[in-house]
Order: C-alpha cells, then sequence, then structure tokens
C-alpha cells in the first residue's frame, strides 16, 4: 500500500474533493468570477501539501512523497487549465497559450511518475490536446541545437553526467531536472514538434502586412520568435 500516513491520507482525500469541484469550473461557459476563486482556493491546497512534504521529508515513505508532489503538480495543472480559459475570455491569447503548453508538460510530468498508476490521466491529457487542436492555429517552433559543456543535477547538485538521478524523475518528493549550466549554440532549426512549445513563431504575413500569428491582428514592435 502507498499511503501510510493519515496525514498524506487525508490530504489524498482533500485533493479528490477539492479537484472533482475545479474540474466542474474548468468549462469555458463557467462564471469568469467563480473560476478565478476556484485558483485561490486550489492556491491553498498546494500551499498545504508543499507544507505537509516539506516538514515530512524524512518521516514520509518515498512513494508517499511522490504522491504529495504529483498531486501538487496536478492541482497546479488545472489552475493553469483556468488560468487559460480565463485568458481566453479576456482574448489574451499568448498567455492563454503559456498556460495550455505548461499544463501539458505539467501532466506528462504526473503521469510518468505517479506511484501508483499515471494512465488514468490519459483522458486528461487528451482534453488538453483537443484544447490546443481545436482552438489555435498550426504554429510552427524553434528548437535549440548545441553542446552541453556543463549541466547539473537539480537533486544532488553533481555533474549530470556523474550523477545516478534522471531528468524528469521524481526522488522523494522532489523533480530532477538537468540544470544546463553553459552550452555551445550550434543551431536554431523550425520544427513542427519541438521540445519547447513555448518557443513558437509570433508572426506571419498576411495581406502583406506582418501580423499575429493567433489573432492576424497587425503588429507593428517584436521578434517573431
Amino acid at each position: 500500500m502507498i499511503i501510510q500516513s493519515i496525514e498524506v491520507k487525508e490530504l489524498f482525500e482533500e485533493f479528490n474533493e477539492v479537484i472533482e469541484k475545479s474540474q466542474n469550473l474548468a468549462i469555458f461557459v463557467r462564471d469568469i468570477e467563480l473560476q478565478k476563486k476556484e485558483i485561490d482556493k486550489l492556491d491553498n491546497f498546494c500551499e498545504k501539501a508543499e507544507s505537509l512534504k516539506t516538514k515530512n521529508l524524512e518521516n514520509y515513505s518515498e512513494p508517499e512523497l511522490n504522491l504529495i508532489l504529483c498531486l501538487i503538480i496536478s492541482a497546479e495543472t488545472i489552475k493553469l487549465e483556468l488560468s487559460f480559459l480565463i485568458s481566453l475570455k479576456n482574448n489574451e491569447m499568448e498567455a492563454a497559450w503559456a498556460s495550455l503548453v505548461t499544463a501539458q508538460n505539467n501532466i506528462s510530468i504526473v503521469a510518468r511518475n505517479h506511484p501508483t498508476n499515471g494512465e488514468y490521466l490519459n483522458g486528461y491529457i487528451q482534453r488538453l490536446d483537443l484544447y490546443e487542436k481545436l482552438l489555435f492555429p498550426k504554429m510552427m517552433f524553434a528548437s535549440v541545437g548545441g553542446i552541453f559543456r556543463e549541466t547539473k543535477c537539480s537533486i544532488c547538485k553533481k555533474d549530470y553526467e556523474d550523477c545516478e538521478h534522471m531528468k524528469g524523475k521524481m526522488y522523494k518528493g522532489q523533480l530532477c531536472v538537468r540544470e544546463i549550466h553553459k552550452m555551445d549554440l550550434e543551431e536554431v532549426s523550425v520544427v513542427e514538434n519541438p521540445a519547447n512549445k513555448l518557443c513558437r513563431h509570433l508572426t506571419i504575413k498576411y495581406d502583406g502586412k506582418e501580423v499575429d500569428l493567433m489573432t492576424l491582428k497587425e503588429k507593428t514592435t517584436g521578434n517573431n520568435v
């Protein structure tokens, strides 16, 4: 059994209650003020969960600590989905895109690291992918290529090549990140399927004018990527 501590059990039950209410509000036609209030509630849950994890790094098992981190990232993802919907209503398309892409990245981390079975998230992952396919135009992205000269592990702080951790994997409630400290840039390529969908083309030519790729509204300043 993954959950052994009563505090973690109670947190997990609270998470299920909070997320059920939040997902009921993560619908475009729901009132925007209710959605904003729900973001505050999710913030409170994340703070509570993070505090519990931090205070019990030595008391809880690794699966329990990783579960708490999965709950935090999942709650953050619903926050991002709500922010995405709010941005759409406010005609803030770049902010909407950033929230959606970050939500996609977050939930994929949870799916890969959930201590029991992340497959139950497949439906939610498809939902976020549908937002992208149905609400945004086809985009092109920039991909950076180069040679890493110095990288560090976010957990043990050793050279990443010399440590035993793997990027994208959770260890005792922490997510391993490969920190790039020095890199020789070799190329920037235009791709359809990038590692980072935030690095995208911003403008296109339309009716002889430079316009925003998403809205087709004329742009007077700004770079293309």
